[in-house]
């Protein structure tokens, strides 16, 4: 009985069971006396529904949860606490009143007594000391924790937790040429909701997508690691033994999908998950705020659609919609600021991503306004990667830090333009996955080449993510070791000659599953001599792109196979599609597998079937680009032509506005709008392969995949000083004696990036972003000019 009480208490039975019994904990005293009776009489017959028999063996019908394994034996504890005493009692005025019914009613407390204490003693008492153990344990280091941070608000103390983030990293390395390798800050996902776990985990009734820990006390990665996986068990224990509160499972991103009801005061149910993850914290031994704090990613764009939907008001600006769970709540722009200063006053919360929808530059006014100054507003849905997007917002005051991600621009030089404008404007970079991603570390590569605040690649679970922060690891370490080396022999003639022979002999593109099952494009590009079968795969380099659950409204396009060209097909069965607004079809929802064999063409059946694979989620389409039109371009490519990641990018937005002419999509567009879009080869077939040759650039420079990127960041600064900087600027920056030598150079211009670290680098384009605007030149325009990515019309 104990088991099952605790399971109803906490929530924990099984879905088909848990609304009934919860209704009869609700009925008056004696309706409930009668169900435990009946409960008790029926249990040992296995009769009684909720309480499986096995054998010997009882317990409820729910997943295992420790707090409800633990109360059998507590019951059978307090069952025998109660009953021996009083049996002891009601024997004794038996025999000296002689009176039968008091001894008989003494042992029938007698026997409940000793079934009781043998249960408790021989049924499963190692669950019991587990848990108390547990609990114990997490109330000493709650407490301990609880009375030192009884001085000031979070809100006097976090300015000086973000200013701290601001000057250093987790863990930081300075190499032989000065340069600052610095792993970023990690925000690791541990609770989940909205659209990333409305699918799988349908009963949870949280709505903003990210609860995440940023463990502030880790010295490196591993010890992050270690701090993330201990969060993360306790806070599924927490949410275990909460009445109301249960974890629905894993979501795609490692972080937990809970169900948690609201506390009284509560709006919404995140207020008192929020206030669950503190408690996770304390119960840890850490100290919130100051050595593991808490980052929000609310996803307000899904809450703002959610409304737009609810209330059929397709034009509605600053209302938000909490739609999971049984009780829903619309509010206002301003009641969600209530919502965030009311949990700065609850939890450690050190940053708000995508705090307002994309489109309400009022409430992202609004929250910078109140909360700049000590928070980081996080910009995700807002810019999309977008340099113009980041710029403008900048100038709006509506960010103080922008959200990069490499798939929603495209390509990697696109990605390294975004960073250039967002970090020359003075804002922070948190570089972050997406929620369905292939084994790829692209995010922590991307964000050691620009020292970015941060890391956000999910929980303390899901391979494809510990793959991403264990590639910090592994480079800290290789850089920690190559600073002890020394390498002084150089390449022999026979080794250049041998280079001067190595080309690109096969492009592979296919499509590879992400940790969702959905696929992306895998990209192989296999390097040998041409024409020798038993050398030509010498070495192979991989790229593969990650895809999102939600989108902003300016990301470049993941191309999939229910998108359909116009086509003589489509012309002669026009009424089987639907029209997009770019002119490209899909099948109307209604057809069907029959209706299209009633038609008796094999084409038409083909491309139907080959639009439905993964409900219409299937990329051959992106597959078949890389074959069919971006391979033939470096097919046979000998490597030492391929120098430059910023090359091969120019390379294939040429090929995105050639097919977009091709196909007659061109006409007033903008040509740089549309291929930042990428809707025609596809975002997955360009970056898959602008991956791979990056890599490939990298690995015949003897570099890391960072080192090249942030290299080519800082040639891109030099060239921008070199037009519009000032050399007076550098001596702002480096100490006299640097500078004066410097300026001694002959060609400074062109050993500036080898003179200067890229942070120095950084602070110089810092200073040149106001004279840009003193001459109503946009920092973006100015570095697109200096890349040359679009100079291709």
């Amino acid at each position: 009985m104990g088991h099952y009480l605790r399971a109803v208490q906490l929530d924990a039975l099984n879905d088909n069971l848990i609304s009934e019994a919860q209704q009869r904990m609700r009925n008056p005293f004696f309706k409930k006396m009668i169900w435990y009776i009946q409960m008790f009489l029926t249990i040992p017959y296995g009769k009684f529904s909720g309480i499986k028999k096995q054998g010997l063996t009882y317990y409820p019908e729910a997943p295992f949860n420790l707090s409800v394994a633990a109360a059998g034996p507590l019951a059978s504890r307090n069952l025998a606490i109660f009953s021996l005493p009083l049996a002891v009692v009601l024997l004794s005025l038996g025999l000296i009143l002689h009176s039968d019914a008091a001894i008989y009613a003494g042992r029938l407390c007698l026997g409940l007594g000793a079934v009781g204490l043998i249960d408790f003693l021989l049924a499963d008492p190692g669950k019991y000391r587990e848990y108390v153990s547990r609990e114990k344990v997490a109330k000493i280091k709650s407490s301990s924790i609880t009375k030192s941070q009884e001085k000031e608000s979070w809100w006097d103390q976090v300015k000086v937790i973000t200013e701290m983030m601001r000057r250093q990293r987790i863990h930081e390395i300075t190499l032989p040429d000065g340069e600052q390798l610095k792993a970023p800050w990690q925000f690791r996902n541990c609770g989940m909701g909205g659209r990333h776990t409305e699918k799988e985990y349908p009963e949870s009734n949280i709505s903003c997508q990210e609860l995440m820990f940023v463990p502030l006390c880790a010295k490196n990665y591993e010890e992050a690691q270690m701090i993330t996986i201990t969060l993360q068990n306790r806070f599924k224990e927490v949410l275990e033994n909460e009445p109301g509160a249960r974890v629905m499972g894993i979501g795609l991103e490692g972080g937990l999908a809970p169900y948690v009801t609201k506390d009284a005061g509560d709006k919404v149910p995140e207020e008192r998950l929020w206030r669950l993850a503190k408690q996770t914290i304390l119960d840890i031994g850490y100290e919130p705020g100051q050595e593991v704090a808490i980052a929000f990613d609310h996803a307000a764009s899904e809450l703002s659609n959610s409304f737009r939907k609810e209330f059929n008001q397709a034009d509605s600006i600053g209302m938000y919609y909490f739609w999971r769970g049984e009780e829903k709540t619309e509010m206002s722009r301003d009641q969600l600021l209530e919502l965030y200063l009311k949990s700065i006053n609850a939890v450690p919360v050190v940053s708000f991503e995508d705090a307002y929808a994309e489109d309400d530059f009022e409430g992202w006014r609004m929250l910078l306004d109140k909360l700049g100054d000590r928070f980081f507003i996080i910009g995700d849905d807002l810019v999309t990667t977008r340099d113009s997007a980041i710029e403008d917002c900048a100038d709006k005051k509506l960010m103080n830090t922008a959200l990069i991600k490499a798939n929603q621009i495209g390509t990697l030089a696109e990605t390294m333009l975004a960073m250039l404008v967002a970090l020359g404007k003075g804002l922070e970079i948190v570089v972050s996955h997406r929620s369905k991603s292939p084994n790829e570390d692209m995010e922590p590569q991307i964000a050691l080449a620009a020292n970015a605040l941060g890391l956000k690649c999910g929980g303390g679970s899901n391979t494809e993510r510990l793959l991403k922060y264990g590639a910090i690891i592994k480079i800290m370490k290789d850089m920690e070791q190559t600073i002890l080396k020394e390498y002084k022999v150089p390449a022999s003639p026979l080794t250049k000659d041998f280079l001067e022979n190595l080309v690109i002999t096969e492009v592979l593109a296919f499509e590879e599953p992400t940790n969702s099952g959905l696929p992306t494009v895998g990209v192989e590009i296999c390097v040998g001599i041409q024409g020798n079968r038993q050398y030509r795969r010498l070495l192979r380099f991989a790229g593969a792109t990650p895809l999102g659950t939600s989108a902003g409204a300016g990301e470049a396009l993941h191309l999939v196979d229910s998108i359909i060209e116009e086509s003589s097909l489509v012309k002669k069965y026009k009424d089987l599609f639907v029209e997009r607004p770019d002119h490209t079809y899909l099948f109307k929802n209604e057809i069907t597998r029959e209706m299209i064999k009633s038609h008796n063409n094999k084409e038409l059946s083909d491309l139907y079937y080959h639009a439905q694979r993964f409900d219409g989620r299937g990329c051959l389409n992106a597959v078949s680009n890389v074959m069919d039109i971006i391979a033939p371009h470096y097919i046979n490519k000998k490597v030492t032509e391929i120098k430059s990641i910023i090359e091969v990018d120019r390379v294939m937005l040429k090929l995105e506005y050639e097919l977009a002419a091709k196909l007659g999509k061109v006409g007033n567009s903008d040509p740089v709008e549309l291929m930042q879009r990428k809707a025609n080869l596809g975002m997955n077939a360009i970056l898959s392969m602008s991956l791979a040759l990056a890599r490939l650039i990298a690995h015949f420079q003897g570099k890391e995949l960072w080192q090249v990127l942030r290299e080519e960041m800082k040639k891109v600064v030099v060239r921008l000083i070199d037009k519009y900087g000032d050399f007076n600027m550098i001596g702002q920056v480096v100490e006299k004696e640097r500078f004066n030598m410097i300026l001694a150079e002959k060609d400074k211009n062109k050993t500036l990036d080898k003179k200067m670290t890229y942070d120095e680098l950084i602070a110089v384009l810092r200073l040149i972003e106001p004279l840009l605007k003193e001459r109503k030149i946009k920092l973006y325009q100015a570095l697109r000019e200096q890349m040359t990515l679009y100079n291709i019309i």
